[in-house]
């Protein structure tokens, strides 16, 4: 079961700087797998943050006042849980269609969770979002850049509920340990800091897009793109119409048999995407067609990959095997939530033919 709690690092990165290529190693090394002698670079271990740490590291443009405590916090995750079965049969009704009509014909993407005038409150896997629509306007959402620390309670069906008041997006809730219990995105283990909070966020900070981009800051500073910058790659392309924002676009050889492996008709969205971590130039350098893309190597810290990393990155490559036994012929095995198995792409007359073939279903 999902809950509203909603995931990122709480040490956020510099965005002033370009996302670079990861050429520690040749790309060779990065991309294919090699037989090497000698002991290979000991991986960096994962350091749990304290209860201090994370209220230190608590994301700054969000503010946050104790209230009077109303009730546990086992006994929100229990409403928590009612409500959001309640939210699931909802989304499928006209009813829903019709009292989020104005934003769902435009933004379909998202799922909407509460209204006031022309502004609604949505959701979609990142966390939550502000939706704008003012009169003829074009919809804008705006990220709300809620952490993985901050559990907001569900009160969305709640009599007399409002989320925007005095410019500013008030939520209440809990600031919250979060230990992930599986590498599948089941429900964590919450360990209470602050109980019974209200967050709140002035809407001038929400809003705030300083390149101009179609992105607002909080979201670009989520995923790694530069707030103040609106072609983070410099490739020529706006990050909010460019397929692969992170990484400028290179043909050749390898990039064009990912191209083939990932880019699948899927329908068209401008606020989600396809998230790979990957420390091959090849895969990060391709130039999609059918859906948008953000490359992340294993070396940077950026706030999207503290979230889930199965949730994100729900699907891993291996690096690329050359086949023995026939030419011109490579392997990648993978894994997803449902199960793993093995990519062959074979290069025939300039073109790459791809066959899937799943060893392993693991019933989730």
């Amino acid at each position: 079961m999902k809950f509203l709690n909603f995931l990122f690092l709480a040490a956020i990165i510099s965005c002033d700087k370009k996302p670079e290529t990861f050429n520690q190693k040749s790309i060779e090394e990065n991309c294919f797998q090699i037989v090497k002698v000698g002991k290979e670079t000991p991986k960096k271990q994962y350091v749990e943050p304290s209860k201090e740490d994370i209220l230190q590291n608590f994301p700054k443009h969000i503010h946050f006042v104790t209230n009077e405590h109303k009730n546990s916090f086992e006994n929100v995750l229990k409403h928590n849980e009612i409500e959001i079965k309640k939210q699931q049969e909802y989304v499928k009704t006209n009813e829903y269609k019709i009292y989020f009509k104005k934003f769902y014909e435009e933004l379909p993407e998202f799922e909407y969770l509460a209204r006031n005038r022309e502004f609604a409150l949505a959701k979609n896997k990142y966390g939550l979002w502000l939706i704008e629509k003012t009169g003829n306007q074009k919809a804008k959402p705006y990220f709300l850049g809620l952490t993985q620390n901050a559990f907001v309670n569900y009160d969305f069906n709640a009599p007399n509920f409002t989320f925007l008041s005095e410019n500013a997006v008030h939520l209440s809730g809990s600031i919250v340990k979060v230990t992930r219990l599986s590498s599948f995105p089941i429900l964590p283990k919450y360990e209470v800091i602050k109980d019974d909070v209200e967050f709140s966020i002035p809407l001038a900070e929400i809003k705030k897009d300083s390149d101009q981009d179609g992105y607002n800051d909080l979201f670009e500073q989520f995923i790694g793109l530069h707030p103040t910058q609106k072609d983070s790659d410099d490739d020529g392309l706006n990050d909010f119409e460019d397929a692969n924002p992170r990484y400028a676009s290179v043909s050749s050889k390898f990039s064009a048999m990912y191209e083939a492996i990932v880019d699948e008709t899927s329908p068209k969205t401008h606020y989600s995407f396809t998230e790979v971590l990957t420390d091959c130039d090849y895969f990060n350098q391709i130039n999609p067609k059918n859906r948008k893309f953000l490359f992340y190597n294993t070396e940077e810290q950026i706030p999207i990959k503290e979230d889930v990393l199965d949730h994100f990155f729900s699907v891993k490559y291996s690096k690329i095997s050359e086949n023995k036994f026939y030419p011109n012929t490579y392997d990648i095995d993978y894994a997803d939530q449902k199960g793993s198995g093995n990519i062959s792409a074979e290069f025939i007359n300039g073109k790459w033919k791809i066959s899937k073939k799943t060893n392993l279903y693991f019933g989730v």
